[in-house]
């Protein structure tokens, strides 16, 4: 006779059964976004999420009825993957255009401005998060030199950039101010997450004027005083075409994966 699997009563974080608790913490995992998840509205965001990896993710590290936060909402996958899995999410967008297609996704509030201006106005009603996940610019690297992948984005009248709003973190041209800020913004976060809450940042390291710069790793060194940082999930994009970067002269890897660096409230 079959017997649904249960629930250790230990287990105060999340509603996982022991076998999709160790499932998910596997170090990488392969996620493509489908065809069915992504309309030209959605696509013609740069950095766009596929909602089935993001509710892994928010299925783990939350309850049903806990509160997400994502600062970067972008289009608003996030808050789809809460909508489908039972939790409340509120989302903050920078870009006028994008902030109009997350609200076409979702009923879950979409606050348009700068996420370190608005996130201070949470204070006042108290409210906690159990759980901050998001990804924020990578740099500058949607400002680079146009490559393959960007040329492909162009022909199809996609955005090759988020825009160029002054308060865009993107359009920070120094390393260290861009890394400064991002710090500093992660730090306030912390004040904003449940005891024991759970921050997910997803970013790579990147190529840059002929060598690779660390961003994700400095970004988690620098965290590890407010945050315990308990590893990262490595998001392989097996999709995505290789192309001849640097053959026949020298390596320069084709960067197909970001780390969700996982951090969890000191």
């Amino acid at each position: 006779m079959y017997e649904k699997p249960q629930i250790d009563p230990r287990n105060k974080l999340n509603t996982l059964t022991g076998r999709q608790w160790i499932r998910f913490t596997k170090s990488w995992f392969i996620a493509d976004g489908k065809p069915s998840d992504i309309s030209h509205e959605i696509d013609l965001h740069p950095a766009s999420f596929p909602p089935p990896m993001i509710r892994e993710f928010i299925e783990f590290f939350t309850k049903p009825g806990d509160s997400v936060l994502d600062p970067f909402v972008g289009t608003g996958s996030t808050l789809v993957a809460c909508d489908e899995c039972g939790r409340e999410g509120v989302g903050i967008e920078l870009y006028e255009k994008y902030a109009k297609t997350a609200r076409s996704r979702t009923n879950l509030p979409v606050h348009e401005g700068d996420a370190r201006e608005i996130i201070q106005t949470f204070v006042t009603n108290g409210r906690k998060f159990a759980l901050c996940i998001t990804s924020p610019p990578y740099w500058r690297i949607l400002k680079k030199k146009k490559d393959y992948n960007q040329q492909e984005r162009l022909q199809k009248g996609l955005d090759l950039q988020y825009g160029e709003h002054p308060k865009d973190l993107g359009m920070i041209e120094e390393q260290e101010a861009f890394l400064s800020e991002l710090i500093s913004f992660f730090k306030q976060i912390k004040y904003h997450l449940q005891e024991r809450g759970h921050l997910v940042i997803f970013i790579q390291n990147i190529r840059d004027k002929g060598e690779i710069n660390p961003l994700a790793f400095n970004l988690a060194l620098n965290l590890t005083e407010d945050y315990k940082f308990l590893g990262e999930r490595i998001w392989l994009q097996n999709q995505k075409i290789l192309r001849p970067y640097g053959y026949p002269y020298s390596f320069v890897p084709n960067i197909h994966h970001h780390y969700a660096l996982i951090f969890q409230k000191r």
